[in-house]
């Protein structure tokens, strides 16, 4: 039986005494997308920042491969945890050259590092915008960036919190379809945090629902979508 790439296991994380995040679970496989779907304020981004490391959670789990990154007692820092990071502000250095900025988080040989961005900027169409400044590109051509620079250490799992809201609706899709072709080529596991269904709908290969803190209902889309575990999910 495959290994899940990012377990997590009963995470709690309460501020002031209110449960933000409340006895949540799930598991994403290699190659596949989850969506947490969900209000604003329901505990997705939370939950996220758990997994990355820069929230410790209260109690509960979390592994990558199997590995026990943190838990009640031990957590391993959030640069060792073999996790990407994209959000909605694309987070570039605008004193760096689109191939500096790629190559940021890389520690190894010039030369290794150097074959690394070039692979990485044709994967993601960008190779002629090489040496531009990402004040010079547009929105969808920054978002791309970003991606690259997420992948470029190879992480196993790429956490996204709500990366394309920032773009317009016509290049939301395409970017979109895009960046999960480059990441399911690479046997990433991603989870997505969004709080617009059709995105998940579009984008997941399951749906973990999150409502108060809670994971209410998971599945694929098609099932969800059918089969509503209440009148709040079918809304």
């Amino acid at each position: 039986m495959t290994t899940p790439r990012l377990e997590i296991r009963n995470l709690r994380k309460a501020f002031a005494g209110r449960a933000v995040v409340n006895d949540v679970s799930l598991s994403v496989m290699p190659g596949q997308v989850t969506c947490l779907l969900g209000p604003s304020g329901c505990g997705k981004s939370t939950t996220l920042r758990m997994i990355a490391g820069v929230e410790t959670q209260d109690s509960g789990s979390i592994y990558v491969d199997g590995q026990l990154v943190c838990d009640g007692t031990m957590s391993i820092p959030p640069e060792g945890r073999s996790i990407g990071l994209m959000f909605q502000d694309f987070a570039l250095f605008p004193h760096l050259s689109v191939t500096q900025n790629v190559a940021f988080g890389l520690r190894a040989p010039k030369a290794e590092v150097a074959d690394r961005v070039t692979k990485l900027l044709a994967k993601v169409g960008m190779s002629r915008h090489a040496d531009a400044y990402p004040h010079e590109l547009s929105g969808g051509e920054q978002q791309r960036i970003a991606l690259a620079r997420a992948l470029a250490p190879s992480p196993r799992v790429m956490l996204m919190d709500e990366p394309f809201s920032g773009l317009d609706d016509r290049l939301r899709d395409d970017i979109r379809d895009e960046t999960l072709e480059v990441l399911k080529e690479e046997g990433t596991a991603v989870l997505l945090v969004t709080h617009e269904p059709g995105e998940a709908m579009r984008m997941a290969d399951e749906i973990a629902l999150m409502r108060g803190g809670v994971v209410v209902q998971r599945g694929a889309p098609y099932n969800i979508y059918n089969a509503p575990a209440d009148r709040e999910a079918a809304a």
